[in-house]
Parts: C-alpha cells; sequence; structure tokens
C-alpha cells in the first residue's frame, strides 16, 4: 500500500512536535533538578553546589566545622518497583579506633549506591531493628563499635524511609528515600520523574540530627577500651 506525500508530511510533522515536547519537558526536569538542595542549604555555615550530567544537585556544606557531602541519587534499577529518589547525607569526620559497619534496609542486590557490599564480617541483627536488614562489618572489631551505637541505630531505623547507614573511619552516612517516581511516565516509558518540589529543610535538618546522635555515640565508643 502506497502512503501519500501528504500522510508522510503529516506523520513527519507529528513526531517532530512529539520530539520537540519530550526534548522541552526534558530541559524543564533538568531545571527542576537543579533546585532540589536549595532550600536546605540555609542549615550550612557554608556550601557549595554542584550539578551532574543528570541535572541532580550535589551539595558540599560545612557545619560546626565538619564537611557535609549532600547528594540526590536516582534509582530505577529495582525491578517491579518505581524508580527511587535517595537522599545521601555523609558527614566526613575521621572516627580512629572503631571498626567500620554498613547496614542496609530492604535489600534487592541491585544497590549500587550501597557500601554493604563492600563489607564482608556478618553481624547478627538484633531483635529490635526491622526484619529485611543485613548489617556487614569491615572486620570482628565491627561488633563492639556496632553494639556500641546500637540504640540510636534502632531510632533511626525505625524511620521507615531509611535505606542504608554506615559508619566507617572517614565518616558517617545516611540514605533515605526523598521521593518516588511517577507510575505513568515509568510504565509507559520507563522514564524517573519525580514531583516534589525539592528536598525540604525538615527532611535534611532531621537527618542532620540523626548524624548528630550517631557521632556521639561513636565518639564516646572510641575512647572506651574494648571498642579499640
Amino acid at each position: 500500500m502506497q502512503v501519500s506525500l501528504s500522510a508522510v508530511v503529516i506523520i513527519s510533522s507529528v513526531m517532530g512536535t512529539l520530539a520537540w515536547l519530550a526534548l522541552r519537558e526534558h530541559r524543564r526536569q533538568l531545571i527542576r533538578r537543579r533546585l532540589l538542595l536549595d532550600d536546605c542549604s540555609q542549615l550550612f555555615d557554608s556550601h557549595a553546589v554542584t550539578c551532574g550530567g543528570d541535572g541532580f544537585p550535589r551539595l558540599l556544606g560545612s557545619r560546626a566545622g565538619r564537611t557535609v557531602d549532600v547528594r540526590l541519587i536516582s534509582d530505577g534499577m529495582t525491578i517491579r518497583r518505581l524508580p527511587q529518589l535517595w537522599l545521601q547525607v555523609t558527614e566526613l569526620v575521621p572516627l580512629e579506633g572503631l571498626g567500620g559497619f554498613s547496614i542496609l534496609v530492604r535489600p534487592s542486590g541491585y544497590e549500587f549506591f550501597s557500601l554493604t557490599s563492600r563489607f564482608h564480617h556478618v553481624i547478627e541483627v538484633p531483635p529490635s531493628f526491622p526484619r529485611e536488614v543485613i548489617i556487614r562489618g569491615e572486620d570482628a572489631r565491627s561488633d563492639a563499635c556496632f553494639k556500641a551505637v546500637c540504640v540510636p541505630l534502632a531510632r533511626i531505623l525505625d524511620d521507615a524511609c531509611v535505606k542504608e547507614i554506615a559508619l566507617t573511619r572517614r565518616g558517617l552516612r545516611i540514605i533515605r528515600q526523598a521521593d518516588e517516581g511517577r507510575r505513568g511516565e515509568y510504565l509507559l516509558l520507563r522514564q524517573a520523574t519525580f514531583d516534589r518540589d525539592g528536598v525540604s529543610v525538615e527532611m535534611m535538618a532531621h537527618v542532620l540530627r540523626e548524624l548528630d546522635a550517631l557521632r556521639a555515640a561513636a565518639v564516646v565508643a572510641s575512647r572506651e577500651p574494648e571498642a579499640a
């Protein structure tokens, strides 16, 4: 069956319009993404924001003399689950004399951002923790360190949005859900589109308070001979 020239022109015009609309929407998303951490900057004494190729911002800030690295991670790897936007907050503070460990909640095996897979010493999960949790340490010293900070860890894990908690000699990290992708765009186009205007000041302040509590417990543990 032959296709008339006019039909070809119409189809080409429609396809071109759709491509232009998709490109415009992509550019709008990139602009929105760059602003996702703007409100949180007020919580830091000083800060600098950079953006990667995916448009998501990274904030490097200073707070009470400590360096904090804040990143947003788009994750669409897990099968049968909507894309997730993870808020990763890392406080870079030396914690010498402690065995590092990491806790991963609801592991799927696709957590490319996780530190837990880098540790191989198995730590038993306490009854007070969520059931779907794995805990891995650097070595046998990690057991004593984990036990010393178990109480603040349990409090943090009461929040179902928390995905990973890590404590190493270089610092502390909490990863939690910041947003979930739209179902329609993901099912039809396999695109990760997030609706929230940004990470709220309240969410960031909450994570920073959790890091404060965890650091305080870790500092006490580092001064105890049995932890060292």
